[in-house]
Order: structure tokens, then C-alpha cells, then sequence
């Protein structure tokens, strides 16, 4: 008669440690994928928020322009600023702040904008941002003081 010890398996039970392996290094891709695009999705983000910020600032910018019925401009000062950089617009400027532009980011020009007190913009059709990955965002402004900001797209000269 033979004895069959309990902890003797016919066969085999459980996972290997090939198994494991195999699950740890997909656990590992699935991570490595995930924090890649989370870290483009980020810089997409920033970029896009810098444009609207932007954007914010000529809207405002027209906006009491309006309201002093004065004709105000918008414009880059020495220090890499974007405000208001017309003369005898104190209380305009004390209403609005200058924003600072990233050193990173390259725009297409330098615009200075003329607000008239009617609302209307001239001084540029547009500006793009493009951040250090050459990632670029459009921002559109109309005659009429209409501003928009396109999406976020990657420029097709960039080298990844």
C-alpha cells in the first residue's frame, strides 16, 4: 500500500515565476505608457492656459478700452511683459496688469495692438506660441475684437 503525502501535486498548481515575470513587465509598459502621455498632456495643457491666459489679456484690454472710451496699447514691454504700454492710460492700467511670457515659449511675432475706443483691434491678425517640445497653439484676433485660441497641435518641423 502506498502512502500519498498531502503536499504531493500530480500536477502543477499556482503560477510560475515565468508568469509573474510576464505580468510584472505588461504592468510595467501599461505604467511607462501611462506617465508618458499624462507628462505630454500636461505640456499641452500649460501651453494651451499660457495662450488663453493671453488671449484673457487683450479681451480685458478691449474691454476698457470701452469703457474709458480711450484708445489704449497692448504690447510687449523691455522686460518680456505683455500690458498695456500707452501713455495717459493710468487708470486703464490700474485695472489691468501686465502678464509675463515664459522665456520657453517662442512666439511668431511681437504684436502691438491698437484698441480704439469703439472696441476695435489693429496691430495683428494672430500669434502662435510654441513651446520647446514644438508644440504650437494659434491665437486668432479679428478687426472687430473677437479673440480666439485654436488648439494645441504639434508642428510637423519639431524632432522627437
Amino acid at each position: 500500500m502506498v502512502v500519498m503525502n498531502s503536499s504531493t501535486r500530480k500536477g502543477e498548481a499556482g503560477y510560475g515565476v515565468l508568469d509573474l515575470a510576464v505580468v510584472v513587465m505588461i504592468a510595467g509598459i501599461i505604467t511607462a505608457t501611462s506617465v508618458m502621455m499624462f507628462g505630454n498632456g500636461k505640456a499641452r495643457y500649460q501651453l494651451s492656459q499660457k495662450a488663453q491666459n493671453m488671449s484673457w489679456q487683450i479681451e480685458r484690454a478691449r474691454s476698457l478700452a470701452v469703457k474709458y472710451n480711450q484708445t489704449l496699447t497692448l504690447g510687449f514691454q523691455q522686460d518680456g511683459t505683455f500690458g498695456l504700454n500707452c501713455t495717459g492710460c493710468d487708470a486703464a492700467k490700474s485695472e489691468l496688469g501686465p502678464i509675463s511670457i515664459p522665456s520657453s515659449l517662442t512666439l511668431s511675432a511681437r504684436p502691438t495692438l491698437t484698441i480704439k475706443g469703439n472696441g476695435t483691434i489693429s496691430g495683428a491678425s494672430g500669434v502662435t506660441l510654441t513651446d520647446a517640445s514644438g508644440r504650437q497653439v494659434s491665437i486668432a484676433i479679428g478687426n472687430s475684437g473677437r479673440v480666439s485660441v485654436g488648439s494645441v497641435t504639434q508642428s510637423s518641423t519639431s524632432s522627437r
